[in-house]
């Protein structure tokens, strides 16, 4: 596919894809199944979760949930359509904030799905790197809008209203499989990144790259340790 072989021109994008493949490999070691994971597995791993009977609270999981997916159609999708926005926008608007997109939006995303669970009082377990991707998506639509650069920012807005119009299409009739709290969160997050990246008339520097990817990283490593630790 062309966009898998494009990957090697966006090397953050490959970092993240890499890092949600390996947690999938390690639940799936983990659990012995491949195909897609029980709830239990989901709740171990760091998905996101809300349960009036569950005492870890632990706000460490609206950055782990981020890397984690129910089943292989859903890592599957979600890492197609990131390597494809993904090339796109560390070519347009850097790759370190490319980075700290994905753990921005990706953790506001959830801190909105868990709010929303909480105040309904519904247990909830939720998961995947959609949120990020609506985030990074609505930011690369925002700064291509910005700047002139129109076609793109439609094609992009189209796929916006789609994801949200099935999502909220869905939870009418009450199927649950979309997390629509997550991906507005993440997109509204978006919206305001791209709208900042705006206002930077230049590229951004290398060292500001290197410090946001490798903070990111860091910072989800340090996600997924607290959460096991609070867990164990």
């Amino acid at each position: 596919m062309a966009w898998f072989r494009r990957l090697r021109e966006a090397p953050v994008t490959s970092l993240f894809i890499a890092a949600n493949l390996a947690v999938y490999l390690i639940m799936a070691a983990w659990s012995g199944h491949l195909l897609s994971f029980d709830g239990e597995t989901l709740v171990d791993a760091g998905a996101l979760l809300w349960d009036p009977n569950f005492v870890d609270t632990s706000r460490w999981r609206w950055l782990t949930a981020a890397f984690i997916h129910t089943g292989l159609p859903h890592i599957a999708m979600n890492l197609w359509v990131l390597g494809q926005i993904g090339i796109l926008s560390e070519a347009a608007l850097g790759r370190g904030l490319v980075a700290g997109a994905y753990v921005f939006t990706g953790v506001l995303g959830n801190a909105v799905s868990y709010m929303l669970a909480s105040s309904r009082h519904k247990a909830m377990i939720s998961a995947g790197a959609s949120g990020a991707i609506m985030g990074l998506i609505g930011m690369a639509a925002t700064f291509a809008w910005l700047t002139g650069q129109r076609r793109a920012a439609r094609t992009l807005a189209f796929n916006i209203l789609l994801v949200l119009g099935v999502g909220l299409s869905l939870s009418a009739r009450g199927v649950s499989l979309i997390d629509n709290g997550a991906h507005i969160g993440g997109l509204v997050g978006g919206v305001a990144l791209g709208l900042a990246r705006v206002r930077m008339t230049r590229p951004t520097p290398r060292w500001l790259d290197v410090t946001l990817v490798v903070a990111s990283l860091a910072l989800a490593a340090i996600a997924f340790l607290a959460v096991q630790l609070r867990s164990g």
